[in-house]
């Protein structure tokens, strides 16, 4: 149970320090008094959300404690890992810090943890009931997870939700696949015919220069040939007075003439000679050069449609020469195969959604079949708990309708139909329920599941809201039973549930013109008679009302 609860600058609380017992404490106070802060600074200890705004103005830092005493503590502690240093201590201390920037630290027997593993041992300590929970009935979610709590099927629901978890990664895998399968680089026939274009350009024997210079040769055939025979007569015609070697061998002999006379057209001699003979190799070179040279109109055909080929490789992939393309077609290849290995991956992965979905269904099935049969459990205690509550004719129960899409929860959806009313059909609760009857169903199923929860405190904040007269102090009634068995905090503005009340904590705003400041403090004897007589009156307080009040308080 919850022993103690220490809070300091939290909102409009400056320091409250307040002890808890077993059995009913019931929370009364005006509209606006600070029951909500109240509630709130628990829910932080519980791990809530925090904020800057939780601070206290003016203040630093806003710091709440509380103390659980439970038979439980040790499981829960070594569930998540704390030390128990005393088998017979069954202290839990949770501490919540938040600071005026907003940042936050949590704290278990002293050990900082993050605040999903407060939120964690918090649910296992306290069921904190907000007012907007009775509308959670007509949430599918909310009423998934009361029957799952009624049935305590855990185990296959977390397997199910660990087969759900496969089986969306196996179709986020299979669609990012298909998106990549869906790109033109991952065109397998496109690949393929990109590749075969420049295997036809045979690239691992290509040579671009030498294809360039056949295609000159073979262009220009004539004019070589024509080039190439006038410099072999221009330069050795067999003797002709007008070649270069005749008039070389004219200047030889000159000089062989003169020679004897000076060094330096002895040095000429030589030098001539030497060219002489560079040009004869120079004509019979161009002379059988020219003899190769031959007009092949067939040869022509085939290098012009290979360079054709290559001029157009060279513009389709914006490359500069042959050796860019080859570097292309070897970059084509790697992506045909990876293509290849695209093809069997779509394969696996359409075979592993198959298989995920499969897996998933069977334990979506196993998990709508528990909650099938712990829903028709459930309403029978819930039945039996309706009828002191003045519902003795209700009729209710649940519809399972398969999901098109499955999600996070179930395959199912699950609809609670109602009826109030002998001869009524059954509707679902969100059409046909009024204020009040949603309230004293919800406070029904919180009964039914305090037969089987461990949870060992209970908040249920204005859960009576909508109800008054005899139904309120049955509903009182209800609290008192469940509180046998777990402590229970009714928050309440009815006279009839604070009267049945083991302890009655009332909160209070004090207001200044510099500051306001939420208190509570436990009620006794003639205030308590006083409080209840306000929340029957208002205000003006009646002698009629004390005495109503004195009877309710009486009145066990």
């Amino acid at each position: 149970m919850l022993q103690k609860l220490q809070i300091s600058n939290y909102a409009l609380i400056s320091e409250l320090t307040l002890e808890f017992n077993k059995g009913l404490t019931v929370v009364t106070g005006e509209t606006g008094s600070g029951k909500s802060i109240l509630l709130g600074a628990l829910g932080l200890t519980l791990g809530e959300r925090s904020s800057s705004s939780s601070v206290r103005h003016g203040a630093d830092l806003c710091i709440v404690e509380a103390i659980f005493d439970t038979p439980l503590s040790r499981n829960i502690l070594c569930d998540f890992g704390f030390e128990v240093a005393d088998i017979r201590d069954n202290k839990i201390l949770i501490r919540r810090e938040v600071s005026s920037n907003g940042r936050s630290r949590a704290f278990i027997n002293d050990s900082l943890v993050s605040v999903g593993i407060l939120k964690e041992v918090g649910i296992r300590l306290v069921d904190l009931h907000g007012q907007d929970e009775t509308r959670s009935l007509l949430d599918r979610d909310k009423r998934l997870d009361l029957l799952d709590d009624f049935g305590k099927h855990y185990k296959v629901r977390d397997k199910y939700r660990i087969a759900f978890s496969a089986w969306r990664t196996a179709v986020e895998k299979l669609k990012k696949l298909e998106m990549e399968s869906n790109k033109p680089q991952a065109d397998r026939s496109y690949l393929q015919f990109q590749i075969e274009e420049l295997n036809l350009l045979n690239l691992g024997a290509f040579n671009q220069e030498e294809l360039e210079n056949e295609y000159n040769e073979l262009t220009h055939a004539t004019e070589l040939a024509k080039g190439l025979n006038l410099t072999f007569e221009l330069l050795d015609n067999g003797g002709s007075e007008s070649d270069a070697v005749s008039s070389i061998k004219s200047a030889i002999k000159e000089l062989e003439e003169i020679e004897r006379f000076n060094k330096s057209a002895g040095s000429l001699l030589e030098r001539l000679k030497s060219v002489n003979i560079e040009i004869r190799d120079i004509a019979a070179e161009a002379s059988i050069l020219a003899e190769g040279i031959t007009h092949d109109p067939e040869r022509l055909a085939i290098t012009e449609e290979k360079m054709e080929a290559l001029s157009r490789a060279l513009h389709k992939h914006n490359s500069l020469d042959a050796q860019s393309l080859l570097l292309i077609e070897k970059e084509l290849m790697l992506q045909l195969d990876k293509c290849d290995g695209l093809d069997r991956e779509l394969q696996e992965a359409r075979e592993s959604v198959g298989r995920t979905f499969d897996t998933m269904k069977d334990f979506g099935t196993m998990l709508t079949e528990a909650r099938a049969k712990s829903g028709t459990e459930l309403l029978k205690i819930v039945h039996v708990a309706l009828s002191p509550l003045k519902l003795p004719k209700v009729k209710m129960s649940w519809e399972f309708k398969t999901l098109a899409t499955p999600d996070l929860h179930g395959i199912e959806d699950v609809e609670l139909l109602f009826s109030a009313n002998p001869g009524s059909p059954q509707q679902p609760m969100s059409q046909v329920a009024s204020g009040g009857e949603r309230s004293r169903v919800m406070l029904a199923f919180k009964a039914a599941l305090a037969t089987k929860t461990q949870v060992p405190t209970i908040v249920l904040d204005e859960i009576d809201t909508g109800v008054s007269g005899d139904v309120a102090t049955r509903m009182a009634e209800t609290m008192l039973s469940m509180s046998k068995k777990q402590q229970v905090f009714s928050v309440t503005h009815l006279a009839q549930v604070a009267a049945r009340g083991d302890f009655h904590l009332e909160v209070r705003k004090n207001t200044t013109d510099s500051e306001a400041n939420t208190i509570a403090k436990y009620l006794n004897g003639l205030d308590r008679t006083e409080s209840i007589a306000t929340m029957i009156s208002g205000s003006s307080v009646s002698d009629e009302a004390r005495a109503a009040a004195k009877v309710l308080l009486n009145t066990h």
